[in-house]
Order: structure tokens, then sequence, then C-alpha cells
């Protein structure tokens, strides 16, 4: 599904308006019975429930008005306007003025010392519907409205969000100052980018996408660039298993890591490789360890490299684009180190490598840009906030603060796919699309997790999906087996990396079945 920003979507809305000749009164409308049906499953059990509706001025406040008209019927609902009845216009003064008409119980509460009756109303409801900003809100949060949203926050009643948790950026997620934390939030026509990003994901609870009757052809007609990653989108992408195919129909992966301390990592990665489908997967490891690897994945081919002090030597790098050439895909720099020979190796084959890549971990730490300018092949480039932040030179703060444009920049600028991962992890294209992941659990938080994720690209890769799309099935799918391992245990944590790999193949089972 695309993704929307607030920018976009007020274009859509206006080619619905002005184009398609949809009234925005009656997209309003539509809007509001969605806010309607969802507050009446929210309130599924109460007897007698109150409602406060909390109306700023704008639009989301227009379709907090009409939404209340619907909502008088069933339960005791309560108006609370943030704006002066005289500063309310267009569409939404249409339905306050519905409302004045039937009498409904409305207060005009508009300065800061109209709080302690804002408190009050709130306090006799079990349910309040926000509706004080909508997506285009630019600008800290400051004074009046911080003091109210505190006391909706401090309420402990249940919180309805119209459109977006007003105060969360519709852009970035990033918080304003304050905002709503709601259990559920109703947006409309598309998702916007700031729901699906944190901390605005954790702010919108329960999202639930409405219709209110916008053709998708006003959407077709604005540049959107981004996707909104589900099942449906990546089905046609997961790479199909023929029956008489055979283990080289299904990739050879090359996995080049492994030091001293960090041999796990390397494990996991070809072990995640098979479990995603590779019918062979290769470990190019320091001739010291071979014997670990041999021993802790007898399926793969061991590689055995010349090493100094359990660190491959950069003498081997020849070797490697050798063996490169036979290969599908390759995995570089789970558990590789760092060091001044790490750096000419990784720079050095990078550079030359003739298939396509996933660069992760070390390999990132050491990569120079000059090397991935000058490659041969297409990469997938999968940094974590802090190593995302070092190749830029950026603090890991300023990174989070706009994931989808940060990502989005250095895949122009490197001319690679960029893995943003983190919770909603952002797959960036050169080509200015871009792809938000909403799968995934904190059970992922573990050491190892990352190696998992980089074996399960590989294999994609290997299997000759398209780079963007072996990243975006890779992600999507790590994302699910987190939530696999969370439905499995509860919610509960204490789950090893190498148990998230061993659920890929129930995961993809699942999602594509017999593909």
């Amino acid at each position: 599904m695309k993704l929307a920003g607030p920018v976009q979507m007020k274009k859509i809305d206006e080619i619905a308006i002005n184009r398609f000749g949809i009234p925005g009164i009656i997209l309003m409308e539509n809007a509001a019975l969605n806010v309607v049906r969802a507050a009446t499953d929210m309130l599924k059990g109460y007897k007698s429930a109150g409602i406060a509706v909390i109306a700023g001025k704008g639009n989301n406040g227009g379709d907090g008005f009409a939404a209340a008209r619907h909502l008088m019927r069933d339960f005791n609902v309560t108006v609370i306007s943030l704006a002066g009845r005289d500063n309310i216009s267009g569409d939404a003064r249409v339905f306050l003025n519905i409302l004045e008409n039937l009498n409904a119980d409305i207060r005009y509460c508009t300065g800061i010392d109209s709080v302690e009756e804002i408190k009050s109303v709130i306090s006799k409801t079990d349910l309040i519907i926000d509706g004080i900003f909508g997506t285009g809100i630019h600008g800290e949060i400051k004074g009046f409205y911080t003091d109210v949203i505190s006391a909706i926050n401090e309420s402990g009643k249940r919180i309805l969000s119209i459109d977006i948790p007003s105060g969360v950026n519709g852009e970035t997620g990033e918080v304003l100052g304050t905002a709503v934390k709601a259990e559920k939030t109703v947006t409309f026509s598309l998702p916007k980018p700031g729901l699906y990003q944190y901390p605005g994901r954790e702010y919108a609870g329960d999202i639930i996408i409405a219709d209110i009757g916008i053709p998708p052809e006003a959407a077709d007609e604005v540049n959107i660039r981004g996707e909104l990653l589900d099942e449906g989108f990546l089905l046609r992408y997961f790479p199909k298993r023929p029956v008489d195919g055979h283990k080289g129909t299904f990739g050879k992966v090359l996995v080049i890591t492994g030091s001293k301390g960090m041999t796990g990592a390397g494990m996991l990665s070809a072990l995640s490789a098979f479990k995603t489908g590779s019918g062979l997967v290769y470990l190019a490891v320091p001739q010291s360890l071979s014997a670990i690897y041999g021993t802790t994945v007898p399926e793969a081919i061991i590689f055995p490299l010349r090493d100094e002090n359990g660190i491959i030597s950069d003498t081997e790098t020849d070797f490697l684009l050798n063996r490169a050439v036979i290969m599908d895909a390759v995995v570089i720099g789970p558990g590789l180190s760092v060091g001044v020979g790490i750096q000419r190796l990784v720079n050095g084959f990078v550079k030359n490598c003739p298939v396509p890549m996933v660069i992760d971990a070390d390999a990132l730490n050491v990569l120079n840009p000059e090397s991935l300018r000058e490659r041969k092949a297409p990469a997938v480039l999968t940094p974590h906030p802090g190593e995302f932040a070092r190749i830029c030179g950026l603090s890991t703060g300023d990174v989070q603060k706009d994931r989808c444009r940060k990502a989005l920049e250095l895949s122009r600028q490197t001319d690679t796919i960029v893995v943003l991962k983190g919770a909603g992890t952002v797959i960036a294209c050169p080509d200015g699309r871009y792809f938000v992941n909403p799968a995934g659990h904190n059970c992922l938080a573990v050491a190892g997790s990352g190696d998992v994720l980089a074996g399960i690209i590989g294999s994609l890769l290997g299997q000759r999906v398209p780079p963007e799309m072996a990243a975006c099935l890779g992600v999507f799918i790590h994302g699910r087996c987190g939530e696999y391992l969370a439905e499995k245990s509860k919610g509960q944590a204490g789950y090893r990396a190498s148990e998230i790999a061993s659920v890929i193949p129930y995961v993809t089972g699942s999602l594509f079945g017999k593909c």
C-alpha cells in the first residue's frame, strides 16, 4: 500500500475535490463514519458510555464534529472546541452548525483558563476522540495545547485519534514537543509515514486505514514514492521453487566472515541463507578458525583463508574475487573485524565483485565511498542507526529524527539499496522509492539478529530476486519471524538469533505458500 506524506495527501484531497468533483463535505462525512465505527467498537460492553470529542479548528476538528453527530444517538457526547466558533470555517463550520442546531453539548474552551473545565469533562467520559491537529502541523506544540494534551494523556481514558495523534509529525513520526498517545488511530485513504516511524508508531496505537471515497486515480496523479510493505505486494517477488530444481537452481551464496570471538555471526548468516532457500552456501573464513565453522555449519562449504591472528589476510582478496565469479550473491561483513588489512580486503573486494552483494556490519565500518562508487555490481547496505550515523558523519539522533529522508539521501549518494534497520525499518532506493516495514517485534533486538537478516537478504539475492525486492522481502520475513516468536511465547523475550533463523521456513511458508 502506498505511503502518502502530509503534502502528498493534501494534493490527493485537492484532486479528489477539484478534478473528480467529490465535495469536501462528503469526504469529511465519510471520514467521520469511520471514526464512529472505531469508537463504537472500542465501547462495546460499556453501558451508558460517555465520549468527549476534542476538536481543533481545522479539518480534523470537522471530522470530530461530524462524528459527534452520529455518536449522539447512542452515547453521551460532549464536544470540546479548542477554537472559538468564529475561527471555525469551511466544511468544519457546516458540521459545527448542525451540532448547534441539534442542541449538542458544545463547550468552547479556547484558553489556559479552560483547562480545568476540559479535565472535568473528560473525567466523566469513557472515550476521548482526539481531533485537535492533523498531519499538516508544523513547529513545536506549546502553551495551552500542551496542557490539553497532557490532560488527555493523564486522564486514564481510552483515546481514539483522528488521522494521526495530535502532535506527531505525519512525515517523520517525530513528536513535536508533546503528542496525544492514542490506543487507536483511524487514518484516511492512505497510511502516513509518520505512523510507522518511532516514536510516532508508539503514539498511534492500533492503526486503521479507512477508505473515505477518494478514487485510486487521485493518488495515481501524485508522485508517491513510498510503500508500506505487505504480503500482497511482496508475493509477486518471492522466488518460485520449481519441482525439478536442484541445489544449483536455488542459488550459491558466499559469506565472507570470521574473526576471533565473532565466529557466530557468519554461522548465523549461513544458517539463515539455507533456511531462506539457498541451495549452496559457502563460508570464507580465517584458516585458524575453519574447524569451528565446519563443525557448527556442516552443510556449508568452507574456504579456509590465510589469516593473521584470526583475521582474514588482505592477500586473499584475489582468491575471493575468483570464487565470487561462480556465485550468485555475496554477504560480506558479519563478524569480520576491523583493521587496516580488513579495510584493504573489503574495499578491494567490493570495488571488483562481479555479483550482487549484501554489505553488513564490520564491512560497513571500513568501507570507503570511492569503492562503492566504482563497484561493478548491485549492493545492499544494511546499517543499524549507529553504523548509519558513522557512515554519514551524523549523530544517531539526527538519523532517527527523519529516517526515510536520511536513508534516501544515502541511497542516492552511494547508488545502493539502503536498509536502515530498527523499528519501522526503511528500505531506500537510488531512484527515490522507499519502503517501510510494519512487521516486527522487540524480541528481534538481540545479538546476531542483524546477521540473520543479512543471510536472508543474501539468499534472496542468490535466488535472483532484484536487489530492492530482496531487501524488502528479507526485512519483512525477518520482522514476521519476530512476530511468530512473540506470539509463540505470549510476547515474552528470551529468544536467541539462531531461533529467529530456525523459524524462517515456517514464516515464509505461511506468507507465500508453495512459491
